[in-house]
C-alpha cells in the first residue's frame, strides 16, 4: 500500500494522470492492435489493454489523456460505421502545426490492402506517425497541416471500388516544385509488370519516392515537377497494350525524352522485336552497356522496350547496338 501510494505521489508530481477506458464489446479481440496505435499517435508508451476486461488504460500528460479519449471515442465504433464527416483532432498543447486524425476505408476487402493503401499513403505524405486499426478498417495519422491535407487527398484517390477511375485531378502540389503524381495503370497483366514499371521509372527518372497500391495497379510519386513530367512520358509509352508494339518499332520519330533539368542527357526508349526471348533481350542490353557505358538502363518486358538515359553521344552508339542486334 505504502508503494502505491508513492507511485501515485511521483505521477501527481511529474504532472502525469492515469484514465482507464472501457471498449466496446466486439473490439476485445485486437488489444495490442489498438495498444500500439494509442502509444504511436499519443506517444506515451503507457498504454495497456486487457483484452478479457475490454479495457484501455492511458497514462499521461492531461493533453496526452484526452487525446487517447479521443481517438477511443473514434476507433471504437461498429464495424460498419457510421464514418461520415472529418474526424480530426489539434492538440492545444502543441501550440504548434500539429493534427492528428483518422481517415475510415471503404474499399479494401482485406487487412494487407488496408495496409498497403496505409503505407503508400504515409510514405508519399512523409508521415512519421501512421497506424493501421483493422476492426473499422481505420487509418490513424499524426503531423502537419498541409502534409494531412495531401493524405487526405491520397486517401481519395486510392480509396475507389475496383474498376472506378479516382476522381480528378490525379495530381496535388505540395508546393511549386514538389508535385505528387498517381497512374492508374491500364495495361500490366500482373504485379510483375507493374513493379517492373516502377523499376524502370525509378531508375530512369530519378524517383526514388514512389509507391506501389498493388490492387489498384497505381503508381504513386512526389517528386518535383519536371521528375514527374518525365515520369509522365514513361508511364504514356509503357502503359499500352502489347499489340500496339509494331507500330512503335516502325515509328521513324524516336521515342525520347530531354529532360529540362539535365540538358546533358537524353532518355530514349528502343522497341525490340516482341518474339525475342527475354534472354536475347539480356544480351543485347549487356551488350549495349559494355559498348556505350550508360548506367542507368532498364527492361520493360511486357512491351519488349530498353530504357535508356546518357548523353547524346552515348544514346546514339545504344541505336547502333541495338539495329545490329535485331
Amino acid at each position: 500500500m505504502r508503494l502505491w501510494i508513492i507511485a501515485i505521489a511521483a505521477s501527481v508530481a511529474f504532472g502525469q494522470t492515469h484514465r482507464v477506458f472501457q471498449l466496446r464489446k466486439e473490439n476485445k479481440q485486437d488489444p495490442e492492435e489498438i495498444a500500439m496505435l494509442l502509444r504511436g499517435i499519443v506517444e506515451t508508451r503507457q498504454v495497456s489493454v486487457d483484452g478479457v476486461k475490454g479495457t484501455a488504460a492511458v497514462e499521461g500528460t492531461a493533453g496526452q489523456i484526452d487525446m487517447a479519449g479521443w481517438l477511443i471515442q473514434q476507433l471504437d465504433v461498429p464495424a460498419n460505421g457510421p464514418f461520415s464527416g472529418v474526424h480530426e483532432y489539434r492538440p492545444q498543447a502543441s501550440g504548434g502545426d500539429d493534427v492528428v486524425r483518422v481517415f475510415y476505408v471503404r474499399h479494401a476487402a482485406t487487412l494487407e490492402e488496408l495496409q498497403d493503401m496505409a503505407a503508400t499513403v504515409r510514405g508519399v505524405a512523409d508521415m512519421q506517425r501512421a497506424f493501421v486499426y483493422s476492426p473499422p478498417k481505420a487509418v490513424a495519422l499524426r503531423g502537419a497541416g498541409q502534409k494531412m491535407a495531401l493524405a487526405a487527398w491520397m486517401f481519395e484517390q486510392l480509396d475507389q471500388p475496383a474498376n472506378i477511375a479516382a476522381p480528378p485531378p490525379h495530381e496535388y502540389k505540395f508546393s511549386a516544385d514538389d508535385v505528387t503524381r498517381v497512374f492508374e495503370l491500364m495495361h500490366p497483366q500482373d504485379s510483375r509488370q507493374v513493379q517492373e514499371m516502377a523499376s524502370l521509372i525509378q531508375a530512369l527518372a530519378d524517383t526514388p519516392r514512389l509507391f506501389i497500391y498493388p490492387t489498384r495497379r497505381v503508381l504513386a510519386l512526389r517528386s518535383t515537377a519536371e521528375r514527374v513530367a518525365l515520369a509522365a512520358w514513361l508511364v504514356a509509352e509503357l502503359d499500352k497494350p502489347a499489340g500496339e508494339q509494331a507500330a512503335a518499332q516502325d515509328s521513324a520519330k524516336p521515342h525520347e525524352y530531354r529532360p529540362r533539368d539535365d540538358p546533358g542527357n537524353v532518355v530514349r526508349l528502343f522497341y525490340m522485336p516482341i518474339s525475342q526471348s527475354a534472354e536475347d533481350r539480356r544480351k543485347v542490353a549487356l551488350q549495349v552497356r559494355a559498348t556505350t557505358r550508360i548506367r542507368r538502363m532498364h527492361i520493360y518486358s511486357a512491351r519488349g522496350v530498353l530504357a535508356v538515359r546518357g548523353t547524346e553521344g552515348q544514346v546514339a552508339a545504344a541505336e547502333k547496338v541495338t539495329g545490329a542486334m535485331r
